[in-house]
């Protein structure tokens, strides 16, 4: 073995060894930010894999552990929008001592060069109350470190940086600052593109479904592949496929990349092992029927290739057909959950109350014994459905308030 050899390979161990002490060892908390709505789920998601102690916060749920704590809830968890790692605080009440406590972090170990960073400061009865700057002292701050130790530090995000992102992972590396009476926290995501994001929906009609808010309304209807489940107007396939997804234990993250693989501690044995034991959960069919129905053909074609990609296409029954004139004893159905997502709203007229109307009666009529979980504008057009025993639950869905009426007939 050459000297030269030689000095590479004490370089690279030592460098091996700084990696583990500075951000593989140490315990961080992490943040999986949820919708307050779906927080208390999330919390059940949590505890069931098994995540220490799992909390709620104004952010959503947290919990501790190392950096590759981050791994799972990222792959596994069905209603978090993001998980963020929090970096140890530290005091900052003037600009100067923010800028030098973050030339002293070890950034050129936890960040790619190659994504660029969306950096947004957030303050709270600090000195230093300029959210810009704080976000600005910070850049500079990373910057700086990198260029001590003659390496290339990333740019700051910008649209006209693009969106495309190393080998495929986010375009951007967010960095969330808090700056709360004069202590600073920084928070790094971990995930990159939103979790909603699983990888299989790259068409749609209309206005789907969020896959993260489609996931809770089956949790919140307590349904886990247990009984059959229709999904009556289909749409885009979200309901259906979140359903075939958690029908057969498969991770909704499993079809996609994260932010963390592309950053220098990743541990890419600890990944692929976590991979491979949740992929050992999996069932090789839906132990249930899902069924899957919309009169509207385009979107129905859609919804199929969706299911396709997300690996569940054979798991899910598909049916050209208008809801009013399906009914389940046809289908040889036992009682099951039926979710209905209605084109309520400004594509019905008078608030959709007359469809409600028309739509309890029917409901009524060919679903007894069923739980149900309907989507509609309001809780006063959601009375018009008439059904036993409603519950209310109002979820925020593309930046507006909805009701999601939860009953059993």
């Amino acid at each position: 073995m050459g000297e030269g050899e030689e000095n590479g390979q004490r370089a690279t161990k030592a460098h091996q060894r700084h990696l583990k002490q500075q951000v593989l060892a140490p315990v961080y908390r992490f943040a999986a930010i949820v919708p307050p709505e779906l927080a208390s789920l999330c919390q059940d998601e949590a505890v069931a894999l098994g995540l220490p102690s799992p909390v709620k916060s104004d952010a959503g749920i947290e919990f501790s552990g190392k950096l590759k704590a981050c791994y799972l809830p990222n792959l596994s968890l069905r209603t978090a929008s993001r998980i963020l790692c929090r970096l140890p605080s530290f005091r900052a009440g003037v600009v100067s001592e923010l800028f030098h406590k973050v030339l002293s972090g070890h950034w050129e170990l936890w960040l790619n060069p190659a994504i660029p960073l969306e950096i947004k400061g957030f303050v709270w009865n600090s000195r230093v109350s300029h959210e810009g700057l704080v976000a600005l002292t910070v850049m500079q701050g990373i910057a700086k470190r990198f260029q001590a130790l003659q390496l290339t530090p990333p740019v700051r995000w910008s649209p006209a940086v693009g969106e495309e992102g190393l080998a495929g992972h986010s375009a951007k590396q967010r960095i969330l600052v808090h700056l709360r009476s004069n202590h600073c926290e920084i928070s790094l995501d971990t995930t990159g593109e939103h979790l909603h994001r699983r990888g299989y929906r790259l068409e749609h009609s209309g206005a789907p479904l969020r896959e993260t808010l489609a996931a809770g309304i089956l949790l919140r209807s307590q349904w886990h592949g247990q009984r059959p489940l229709v999904d009556g107007m289909c749409g885009a396939g979200t309901i259906a496929i979140e359903a075939a997804l958690l029908a057969r234990r498969l991770p909704p993250g499993g079809r996609r990349s994260f932010l963390f693989q592309a950053w220098p501690s990743f541990q890419e044995k600890s990944w692929n092992h976590l991979h491979k034991e949740a992929l050992k959960q999996v069932l090789a069919h839906s132990p249930v029927p899902i069924l899957a129905l919309d009169r509207d053909l385009g979107a129905l074609a859609i919804a199929r290739k969706n299911a396709e990609r997300a690996g569940v296409g054979d798991d899910i029954q598909w049916q050209a057909a208008d809801f009013f004139d399906f009914k389940p004893q046809d289908h040889r159905l036992a009682p099951g959950l039926l979710v209905l997502d209605p084109p309520y709203g400004r594509r019905l007229e008078s608030g959709g109350r007359d469809f409600y109307e028309r739509l309890g009666l029917q409901l009524r009529q060919v679903f007894e014994g069923w739980h149900l979980a309907i989507l509609a504008p309001s809780k006063a057009t959601a009375l018009s459905l008439k059904l036993p025993s409603m519950r209310f639950w109002t979820i925020c869905h593309g930046g507006s308030p909805i009701v999601v009426v939860l009953a059993k007939l």
